[in-house]
């Protein structure tokens, strides 16, 4: 749509948005430079086939460098994929004969130009985006309304009148019936990595629903959506009014699984400071007779925890308890996974106050291992945990949920500097019949990682032995270690790995250190990881630990740690109640299997 194109060399050439020098990495420039780094290569753009100049300037990075090449690269591919009719009879003959598979199709130009724009928009590299935008409409080439619509939403950014300058645009593009609602939920998604405000992407969902047929219905994701931008944007009534809207329309089904969703995504949207909305929101719910349900719950903690107020968080967890002695509500696993990441950030037994972490009293705080054995007694009992699913989509789901849940009580324990209670996580994460996956690995080792470099830090400035990173990683020679922490954080846990991975590795792979710091793009591997790597690093440090807190140079021996593991066991884990086990291993690419938990020695 040259409408676009139009709007954005109108607001580049505007004398209120002087062109400035190029710079990468937009995420980081504040909204008065956002407006200059969009337009910065449209002017360069003529009908010749031109790419973002080459700046030999050390700050552009090498992404950087690699996508002007990606561009380059295109548009020559672009000359030469010209549409031409075929000629000769053996030239069709050949490609037919090529490509005889039925499903088979080669993308357009116009397909791949859009491949290649949504790449580049997706790692945040705007200029050469608009670069390939520009020359697919040099080249009569149409794009989708969908890649239109990216380029109006930018030049929302940019403009001194955001959406009103480009509602006509954005009007005739929720029109087309090819504009469905994934393409809409989409844009919402580009509108958050352009950081436009959430008043003026409500105002746009509003306008979507209102274009499409009369039969048509938004989808409970959508309905959500608008009820969190307009909380977000301030517009609490507003929101109200489309629960209300969408709750019960002229006898439809209720858009919501349960009444109190909607509400729960409020308190949830709301700022963490503004308390008097949720109030007002709270008030709409007693004056609905709306049920309480966990969701409420949950959210307002996470509120809490957001705040870093343990004594709020756990205060509604304390009301939770005692509704759950006389009622059906009781916590679930969102409920403890808030309450264990602001133990992990804000608890400490002997609680001091530092930059990161206010004053408070901690009296009534539930400390993390009672909070543990609540958890195993109202979340991972046989009569509370929900059975297992039979579709293997929720299953998987289920099993994630799990494990994400004791990865964050992990690294509580971790952060709190309670060994035995990690060591107890991780025995109940086998027992559990829960796979170790590259998370795991990635919390206890960046932990201990931090530890032995500390370590080996206090030692250099006391000249002393580094007695905790010997015991960790084994002998070597201090000077080893430079002063590039990311060089040194990769070698104390290449060294943690080969220390510690000798002894009983016979449960499973011990991954490599790559795949490990790879774990939060590249996912689960769905192999079948060895524990005892782990088990070994914590207890060394467990031991030396002691050691150090009596002043002695050996670690203590294996029977202070067996019973250190026994009492800390008693107090995190039930006797009498029977466990949850999942009794699954799990894997991104292949079938789920038996799983026998594992035995800790």
């Amino acid at each position: 749509m040259r409408l676009v194109l139009t709007s954005l060399i109108s607001i580049v050439r505007s004398p209120l948005h002087p062109i400035s020098r190029r710079v990468s990495n937009f995420p980081r420039l504040g909204t008065a430079k956002l407006h200059r780094r969009y337009a910065s290569n449209l002017t360069v753009v003529t009908h010749e086939h031109r790419v973002p100049e080459q700046i030999e300037d050390p700050k552009i990075t090498e992404d950087v460098r690699k996508a002007n090449a990606l561009v380059t690269s295109f548009m020559k591919f672009m000359d030469l994929v010209k549409d031409e009719p075929m000629k000769g009879e053996q030239q069709r003959t050949w490609i037919r004969d090529r490509f005889r598979a039925p499903d088979f199709q080669i993308p357009s130009q116009a397909k791949i130009a859009e491949n290649i724009i949504h790449f580049l928009f997706e790692r945040r590299l705007l200029d050469q985006a608009i670069v390939v935008y520009r020359q697919m409409l040099e080249d009569g080439l149409l794009p989708s309304p969908s890649t239109d619509a990216l380029f109006l939403a930018v030049t929302m950014k940019v403009s001194e009148a955001p959406g009103r300058d480009q509602f006509e645009g954005f009007k005739t593009i929720f029109g087309y019936r090819s504009f469905t609602e994934t393409h809409f939920m989409e844009l919402l998604d580009h509108m958050v990595t352009l950081e436009i405000e959430p008043d003026a992407a409500a105002d746009l969902t509003r306008l979507f629903i209102s274009l499409k047929d009369e039969g048509y219905r938004p989808s409970h994701e959508l309905i959500m959506k608008l009820i969190d931008l307009q909380t977000r944007a301030g517009q609490i009534e507003d929101a109200a009014d489309t629960i209300a809207e969408y709750d019960f329309n002229q006898g439809a089904q209720s858009a919501f699984d349960y009444s109190a969703e909607p509400y729960a995504r409020m308190i949830h949207s709301t700022p963490a400071s503004d308390q008097a909305a949720v109030d007002w929101i709270m008030g709409v719910m007693r004056e609905k007779d709306i049920p309480i349900h966990i969701i409420v719950f949950n959210s307002l903690i996470a509120r809490q925890s957001q705040n870093k107020d343990l004594r709020k968080a756990f205060a509604f967890y304390g009301v939770l308890i005692r509704l759950a002695s006389t009622t059906p509500l009781r916590p679930d696993a969102a409920t403890y996974k808030n309450l264990f990441r602001v133990l992990g950030y804000q608890y400490k037994a002997d609680y001091r106050a530092n930059a990161s972490r206010k004053y408070q009293d901690t009296g009534a705080v539930t400390p993390p291992r009672q909070l543990f054995n609540d958890m195993m007694a109202l979340w991972f009992s046989t009569k509370f945990h929900p059975p297992a699913s039979e579709d293997p989509r929720k299953r998987r789901q289920q099993i994630e949920m799990d494990q994400g849940l004791l990865i964050i009580a992990l690294r509580a324990f971790l952060y709190t500097a309670d060994l035995p209670g990690a060591l107890i996580v991780l025995r109940t994460t086998s027992e559990l019949g829960l796979p170790i996956t590259e998370r795991t690995y990635f919390v206890v080792m960046r932990f201990l990682t931090r530890q032995v470099y500390y370590d080996i830090y206090r030692a250099r400035l006391k000249a002393i032995q580094p007695l905790f990173a010997f015991e960790l990683i084994g002998p070597f020679d201090p000077r080893a270690i430079t002063r590039d922490e990311n060089a040194a954080y990769h070698w104390i846990m290449e060294r943690l790995l080969a220390h510690n991975g000798r002894e009983g590795t016979h449960h499973g792979s011990v991954p490599t250190v790559e795949r490990i710091l790879a774990q939060e793009t590249a996912g689960p591997s769905g192999e079948r990881l060895d524990h005892w790597p782990l088990v070994n690093m914590l207890q060394r440090a467990l031991q030396i630990r002691a050691a150090e807190r009596a002043k002695m140079s050996i670690p203590w021996g294996h029977n202070y740690r067996k019973r250190k593991l026994a009492q800390t066991q008693e107090e995190m884990v039930p006797k009498d109640i029977p466990i949850y086990t999942a009794n699954i291993s799990y894997s991104y690419n292949r079938p789920l299997t038996s799983l026998s938990a594992v035995t800790y020695r």
